[in-house]
Parts: C-alpha cells; structure tokens; sequence
C-alpha cells in the first residue's frame, strides 16, 4: 500500500534510506540526506512524500517537489533489499508521475547515483533520458523525462 508520509513514519523513513545508503557504500551524511529527511513536512509540502508498506512496515519511498517552472523534481526513490523485486519500486515510481501530471508538470527531473542499478533500469524502462554523467560524490546521473 502507497500513503503520504505521516510525521510517525520518521524513523522508519531514515532506517530505510540509512541502509539502502549503506548497502551502496554511502554513508547516511551524503548530500544533505539526513537535513533533508529532517525537514519533510517543509521540504515537500509544494510537492508530495509517499511511503509504501508491506505488512505494516515501510519498505519504501518516493517524493516529488517543485524545481523550477513546469519541472519538477523525483526525490528519495528507495526500496527495501526484502522488498525488491515485488513492484513496490515501479508502483512507486507511477504514483509520484501520476501526482506529477496531476499537479501540471511537464517535466520530471531526477539525479541517481551510477552505483543504483535497478534505478537505472527502471528510470530508463520509464522513458527518462540521460542528460549527463556527474563526477561528485554520488557519481550521480542526471536525467530528464516529459510528460
């Protein structure tokens, strides 16, 4: 099941973004992470923060959030080693384009680290082109995709 993040969720929304972090080889201080997952209410609250759950426990999350004009941003696209596998990742996905289109973007914008595989595929499965390859601490992509 897809829901808005509730403030209740904290915890498990930073132990789960913590280990897939980790499991990568990053660490849970990269990139403003931990400020960012600090100050959801405010950092998303022109966009959307979804959590999904299995069995009563988040296995993942997604969120969306204004960029600039009629772009916007796809953020904190997570799931759970246990839960891949299980479409929580594309229902994800299609949840937060689906609140993209409704909310009158034409555009999704997203950066993902080189190292997440699986996003890739699923990025590129979804129609986001590659607009460039970052040299930062991430090795992130930048992609792009229209509505």
């Amino acid at each position: 099941m897809i829901r808005a993040y509730r403030q209740d969720d904290y915890e498990a929304v930073v132990a789960l973004v913590t280990s897939v972090l980790a499991e990568y080889g990053f660490s849970a201080h990269i990139g403003g992470v931990q400020s960012d997952l600090a100050a959801i209410a405010e950092g998303y609250s022109r966009g959307g923060f979804w959590v999904a759950e299995l069995e009563g426990a988040v296995v993942g999350t997604v969120a969306i959030r204004p960029k600039r004009d009629k772009t916007c941003e796809l953020k904190r696209l997570y799931v759970s080693k246990t839960a891949r596998g299980t479409g929580i990742g594309r229902a994800l996905y299609a949840h937060a384009e689906t609140f993209a289109r409704g909310a009158g973007y034409d555009r999704i914008w997203l950066d993902s680290s080189r190292k997440f595989v699986e996003a890739k595929k699923l990025y590129e499965k979804n129609g986001f082109v590659l607009l460039e390859e970052l040299a930062n601490d991430w090795c992130d992509n930048v992609y792009e995709k229209r509505l």
